[in-house]
């Protein structure tokens, strides 16, 4: 029987998705509000980013303090990413100026717990582009524990070799579409 959370040793993600995840999280929180995006790929060994989900709209809170992606949401995400065989490898979220990219206790308590899953928090109103100095957590045994500095430069790799094509959409409560259309 195949477990249904394979380890996940290493992390893989395209440049372009580091570059689409930062793009769309600032187009999206101008610097007054958080703003997040969910990072898929196929789960494995080693799991590579495919596909990126930005939730806006319907079924989505964001506000200066808070981003809460209701379970509507993460539903209509699950259904258009199962076929496809992904699974959600990573959350992603802005915090604004002068709180620090640290997982607050709601985001511990309230996120998706699902174990080797990351979760990622863009520190300073969404401009700080330099991923080692944003907040990288896995969760492992109930609970999210950062990754130091060494774990990170051994277990996530910016990959600028093109793969294959990377594929962005937005989603809300109603379903799940080709980015541009909310």
């Amino acid at each position: 029987m195949s477990q249904p959370y394979p380890p996940i040793q290493s992390w893989v993600v395209p440049h372009a998705a580091m570059s689409a995840t930062l793009t769309a999280v600032v187009q999206e929180g101008q610097g007054v509000r958080e703003s997040g995006a969910l990072w898929l790929g196929r789960r494995a060994d080693i799991s590579r980013v495919s596909a990126i989900v930005f939730p806006r709209g319907k079924g989505v809170e964001a506000t200066a303090g808070r981003w809460k992606v209701s379970s509507e949401v993460f539903g209509a995400v699950t259904r258009w990413a199962k076929p496809r065989e992904l699974s959600l490898l990573g959350v992603v979220h802005t915090h604004l100026h002068g709180i620090p990219p640290r997982l607050s206790r709601a985001d511990r308590e309230y996120s998706v717990q699902v174990p080797g899953i990351l979760a990622i928090v863009i520190g300073e109103g969404d401009e700080d582009r330099d991923h080692l100095k944003w907040g990288w957590y896995v969760y492992e045994h109930r609970d999210y524990r950062r990754l130091l500095d060494e774990e990170l430069a051994q277990k996530f790799e910016i990959n600028s070799k093109k793969e294959e094509d990377l594929c962005l959409r937005v989603a809300n409560s109603d379903g799940v579409f080709e980015l541009g259309r909310l």
